[in-house]
């Protein structure tokens, strides 16, 4: 990586801007939302039905004992119109799985009207919709009419609710749907006299996640790092399970993202005594369940299976980054058990979207090449908490890795970024030794428009903004020219345009001087 000093940027790039970051364009792609209430369960099970068939504990809201009104909260309509002041536990909500209490919610986690008062607050542009993570319900069986029935109403009320708030707002906000995975995992089409008519096993998780690609502002679709089925055959499908491959077609031929998020409370669930102690299914368990997500996915060949899959996941990669080293040297060393599957291509070649001319010593003959990781098909969020380890991610995801790092807060949670998403990006300037500006911008805003390929309106208001940070911070670029359509289409093959030093920085006198790596100069 070239020394800050030596790179050709004005002053204020490498320490504090004479104008506000806050003017920058801001898209938070990992956020959270979920409805004001939820679906009757009980009335998907009739009391002259098998009563094992509603023994699974449903998730269900009541109104917060902390909160000021004791009456059950407004239909997200009704709260756009309410106070602006009004407090913020009011109409607070106490979640609960079953009869368990799991964690109390306020206004700004179903509010529309709340949440936009904390975008303006804190300079967010858009934000990314998704369900809260407890509400997937991977382990909520499916093997009978009732229970498939209950499972589609949940999932499909989530995805209303979504969709409907994008599209009241299509400027502030866009979604990501919600499958029930479970579905894959179904022995047979039918077990219970739902006749002839009845879906094959996969088949409404399909149709669920092409209706929610049919619906306006829904762009992608969040997905756990693996699939809990709750103690039934299998225990668990991991996300290169076969029988997940009609999801990843589906996913590529809808040209859907996916955010890919752990669960953290299945852990103190299956182990409180290992996992429940200090927080440690979420400070510990979260980042290891994404780091084994990311190893599965790069060892099991999916992606070269699925060569235009776009993945991004949450929390800055986990535990994965910490772990490449680890993992490189066990797929060396150890190829029977680690590389078998992998196609040749190496973690670090997945992890960097590099692409090998010459093949890795593993490659058999006539195997895939290593152009599947060349193709961006793994982005994680901002969401590290030190600019130490940003720094240590940079590096590893080679060259250009500032642009396929995208700003998430996981709002309105406290373990995120909140309520400034991004002021690690923006206010730190220990950034300044190893980041530009421009690529502060780009994980802002542009490199969010790039992976949920939002189209060229957003990509003006990111020009824009830019155009006006650069122009009063004295920001010098190659060029100053607009995004063009050639530009993007050629984005990721310009590496081999310009003259890459070891580092992977720009060789003084090409381009539009020295820059670190991962540096996107003009665009």
């Amino acid at each position: 990586m070239a020394p800050a000093a030596s790179r050709d940027l004005h002053p204020s790039c490498c320490g504090s801007p004479s104008s506000s970051p806050s003017s920058l364009f801001r898209i938070d792609m990992h956020t959270h939302i979920m409805p004001p209430s939820l679906p009757d369960f009980a009335s998907f099970f009739p009391s002259s039905s098998n009563t094992t068939d509603n023994a699974y504990p449903w998730p269900n809201f009541r109104p917060s004992a902390s909160s000021i009104i004791a009456t059950p909260p407004k239909q997200p309509s009704q709260a756009d119109k309410e106070d602006q002041d009004a407090d913020e536990n009011d109409g607070a909500i106490d979640m609960y799985i079953g009869p368990q209490f799991f964690r109390r919610v306020t206004r700004s986690c179903y509010s529309p009207a709340a949440r936009l008062r904390d975008m303006d607050a804190a300079g967010v542009d858009v934000q990314v919709l998704s369900t809260v993570p407890v509400l997937f319900c991977y382990d909520a069986p499916v093997d009978t009419p009732p229970q498939r029935a209950a499972v589609r109403a949940l999932v499909r009320g989530l995805n209303d609710h979504v969709a409907g708030v994008c599209a009241e707002m299509p400027e502030r906000f866009v979604g990501l749907g919600t499958v029930g995975l479970q579905d894959f995992a179904r022995v047979s089409s039918d077990a219970s006299g739902e006749g002839e008519g009845a879906s094959a096993p996969g088949q409404e998780a399909v149709a669920e996640l092409r209706r929610v690609m049919g619906m306006p502002g829904m762009v992608g679709v969040q997905i756990g790092t693996s699939v809990e089925l709750g103690g039934r055959d299998g225990g668990v499908m991991m996300l290169d399970d076969e029988r997940l491959e009609p999801f990843w077609t589906a996913c590529e031929e809808l040209d859907a993202a996916v955010f890919v998020h752990p669960l953290g409370y299945a852990l103190t669930r299956e182990n409180p005594a290992r996992w429940g102690k200090y927080w440690g299914s979420w400070l510990v368990g979260m980042p290891s369940e994404t780091a084994l997500a990311m190893h599965v996915v790069m060892s099991s060949g999916l992606l070269v299976r699925h060569p235009r899959l776009r993945l991004c996941f949450a929390h800055g990669g986990g535990a994965f980054p910490a772990l490449l080293g680890r993992i490189q040297h066990g797929f060396n060393c150890r190829p029977d058990l680690v590389a078998t599957k992998a196609c040749g291509i190496t973690p670090t070649e997945h992890f960097g979207g590099q692409h090998r001319e010459s093949p890795s010593p593993s490659r058999s003959p006539g195997s895939p090449t290593s152009d599947a990781s060349s193709q961006r098909q793994i982005w994680i969020d901002s969401l590290m908490h030190d600019p130490d380890l940003l720094e240590y991610v940079l590096r590893k995801l080679g060259p250009r890795g500032a642009d396929r790092i995208v700003l998430g807060s996981d709002y309105p949670f406290p373990l995120g970024e909140v309520p400034v998403a991004g002021k690690m990006l923006t206010e730190d300037e220990r950034l300044g030794r190893f980041m530009s500006w421009r690529e502060r911008a780009g994980v802002l805003s542009l490199n969010a428009i790039r992976f949920l390929k939002l189209g060229r309106e957003f990509e003006d208001k990111f020009q824009e903004r830019w155009q006006q940070f650069e122009a009063a911070n004295g920001i010098s670029s190659s060029s100053g020219k607009q995004v063009t359509d050639a530009a993007w289409d050629g984005w990721r093959h310009r590496d081999s345009a310009i003259d890459l030093d070891e580092d992977g920085g720009v060789r003084k006198g090409r381009g539009s001087g020295e820059r670190s790596p991962g540096s996107v100069g003009s665009l």
